[in-house]
């Protein structure tokens, strides 16, 4: 029989995070600490896959993992366990991906790796025995990169350059390594706790296509490096997670990756807006109202941006600040603040997978209401059995929502359903797309004010 199931690295922030793996994976507590104990925790890496839900066969859900994200790590008595693997749609109907039967044992933790296309996925078992570790730490390699592709592993000291790195082995798809420390007067293989750099080339290549900033390694526990692509809004980017006794995944794009930007013009009527992008990059770019940019590449950094129309150079702003992250993507709306003047908010977009769920960022560019109350009504519902919504999102805020793939109608509300701001026909978010919802005023509207869906 198992006991009851626990929790005890919860979704927290790092500090508390770190006490509780002082406690379950050796460090100052360690020779107290018999580990007698089963574990077991689960990775999602399939690219094109969504949220994925982990349960007891005929009992109850434990945890769930997005793209790129890992479960808390479940303490359990040794024995068989069956487990299975789904996802839900819009109807909250169960989609499942597989059932397995497992075998937990003490002093081991059971990883599971979800992989490859989501409708035919793969799920790997790879078992790694704790060990009592003082400020030492051991470290696991694996790929989930789709295409199969191998990578040389380097590793360097903080400060150092790649070459003086390390070579820790060759990493295929599919596989689990543990690799060795190369200090070669240090008699075990484990690693010295600090700050290292890692390096991933082609195999048999001398030249860097991954570099990652200086990863602290700041616990004496066992770490799992995974190598995986990127999804979401850039594809194809290789980016590491590290996985740790902890729901916490840490993730590290290449240092020198580039990122890029879009930019939306929410000004009514014929507003033309000319946005420049300074420093790094003098690039301006001009738009109808109501139109989108293209996405933009640009070299990482802090960017001033400044907007203008020619209507009324009166509102235009300058030296804006906009930082742009490595691998990442930001998407820069210009509106109208309540007093007329041109100003603009930021947000970076998704890295999931939009395929069959969708992180959309909705915002409201209201200047009138101060809180808009937003719905997303799938067919045969009504704004009072809608299950995704939003509630009190401020003027020039933005919110997110994760929806399955589907047909919503929109709807804004304003003061306890009192006021219709605007409503949509059913739209179909369904697209491998990163979708942004807009409230605007807008004077052709019958209502003054309109729901933009843009993508």
């Amino acid at each position: 029989m198992f006991r009851h199931l626990f929790k005890p690295f919860a979704r927290v922030i790092l500090f508390v995070s770190s006490v509780l793996l002082i406690n379950a994976c050796g460090g100052a507590s360690s020779d107290h600490y018999s580990y007698k104990d089963a574990y077991l925790q689960f990775y999602n890496g399939s690219i094109n896959g969504g949220t994925t839900i982990m349960s007891e066969v005929n009992g109850r859900n434990l945890d769930s993992a997005t793209y790129g994200d890992a479960t808390s790590v479940f303490t359990l008595e040794s024995g068989i366990l069956d487990l299975e693997f789904y996802r839900t749609n819009a109807d909250q109907q169960k989609i499942k991906l597989e059932t397995r039967n497992i075998t937990l044992r003490d002093n081991e933790k059971l990883m599971m790796v979800l992989s490859g296309d989501y409708a035919s996925p793969s799920i790997k078992e790879y078992r790694i025995k704790h060990e009592a570790l003082k400020d030492h730490f051991r470290l696991f390699i694996t790929s989930v990169v789709p295409d199969g592709a191998s990578y040389d592993v380097y590793m360097s000291d903080e400060g150092t350059t790649f070459n003086t790195a390390n070579f820790l082995g060759r990493v295929s798809s599919q596989g689990l390594t543990e690799v060795a420390y190369w200090d070669p007067v240090q008699v075990s293989d484990d690693f010295d706790e600090g700050k290292y750099v890692v390096y991933l080339t082609l195999p048999g290549d001398a030249t860097p296509i991954f570099q990652s900033p200086a990863i602290d390694f700041m616990y004496d526990t066992e770490y799992m490096m995974v190598l995986r692509k990127t999804s979401g809004v850039i594809q194809g980017n290789v980016e590491i997670d590290l996985v740790i006794n902890s729901s916490l995944v840490e993730n590290y794009a290449d240092a020198e990756a580039t990122a890029q930007y879009r930019v939306y013009n929410s000004l009514n009527g014929l507003a033309e807006v000319s946005v420049l992008f300074d420093d790094n990059v003098n690039e301006s770019i001009t738009l109808h109202a109501n139109s989108i940019s293209e996405f933009h590449s640009a070299n990482y950094g802090d960017y001033r941006l400044s907007a203008s129309t020619r209507e009324d150079p009166s509102t235009a702003f300058e030296n804006r600040l906009v930082t742009l992250h490595q691998g990442t993507s930001k998407a820069i709306i210009i509106y109208q603040t309540t007093d007329g003047q041109l100003s603009s908010l930021a947000f970076t977009e998704s890295t999931l997978p939009q395929v069959y769920e969708h992180e959309v960022e909705v915002v409201n560019l209201v200047p009138d209401f101060p809180a808009i109350d937003f719905y997303f009504v799938r067919k045969g519902q009504s704004i009072e059995i809608a299950q995704y919504r939003l509630i009190a999102l401020d003027f020039a805020q933005t919110a997110k929502i994760i929806l399955p793939s589907d047909d919503y109608e929109l709807v804004a509300m304003y003061n306890n359903k009192e006021v219709l701001l605007d409503r949509t026909e059913l739209l179909g978010l369904n697209e491998q797309a990163n979708y942004i919802v807009t409230v605007e005023v807008n004077d052709t509207s019958p209502t003054g004010y309109k729901i933009s869906l843009l993508h």
